[in-house]
C-alpha cells in the first residue's frame, strides 16, 4: 500500500502548500502524524481581518450555540465567494471551548479529492492572497459589481 500512502501524501502537500500561500498555518509532517485526509489549518490575521462582517456572529442553526462564529463565518465566506468549500473546526470541539474562541481561527479542509480538484481548490486560494488585512469588504462590493455586469 506504499503507493497509496505516496498518492495521498503528495496530495496533502500540494493543498498544504496552497494554503500555506494564501496566509493559512498548517501542520509540519515531518514533525506531526497527519492521520487522516484532513488539513487542521489555521486561518492568518490578514485572511481573519478580511473576513465580511455579514458573516461573523450571524444566527445559524448548524453551528454549535447556534451562532456562526469566526470558524463558520470563515468558511461561509470562502464557499460562497472564493470558491472553496471547508469545514467549521467548532464542531469538533466541545461546546464550551468553542464559545471561548478555541476554535475561531481553524479550518478542516479535505485533500481526498482528485487532481483536479485540489488543483482548482490552489487556485480559489490564490484569490486570499490579493485580499489585504480589512479589505473584505470592499473585495465583496467588487465581486458583487462584477457579477452585476455578468447578468
Amino acid at each position: 500500500y506504499e503507493y497509496l500512502k505516496a498518492k495521498y501524501t503528495r496530495k496533502r502537500d500540494l493543498l498544504a502548500n496552497a494554503l500555506t500561500n494564501a496566509g493559512f498555518a498548517v501542520p509540519d509532517y515531518s514533525k506531526t502524524p497527519g492521520g487522516g485526509f484532513f488539513i487542521f489549518a489555521r486561518a492568518g490575521k490578514e485572511i481573519v481581518d478580511a473576513i465580511p462582517s455579514k458573516y461573523l456572529m450571524a444566527e445559524n442553526d448548524a453551528a454549535p450555540g447556534g451562532v456562526a462564529r469566526q470558524d463558520w463565518a470563515l468558511c461561509q465566506w470562502m464557499a460562497e465567494e472564493i470558491g472553496l468549500l471547508c469545514i467549521p473546526s467548532s464542531p469538533f470541539f466541545s461546546l464550551a471551548k468553542a464559545e471561548q474562541g478555541a476554535s475561531d481561527s481553524f479550518i478542516r479542509v479535505a485533500f481526498c479529492k482528485n487532481d483536479e480538484t485540489i488543483e482548482a481548490a490552489a487556485k480559489a486560494l490564490e484569490k486570499l492572497k490579493n485580499i489585504e488585512a480589512g479589505a473584505g469588504e470592499s473585495y465583496n462590493a467588487t465581486v458583487a459589481s462584477a457579477a452585476g455586469d455578468l447578468n
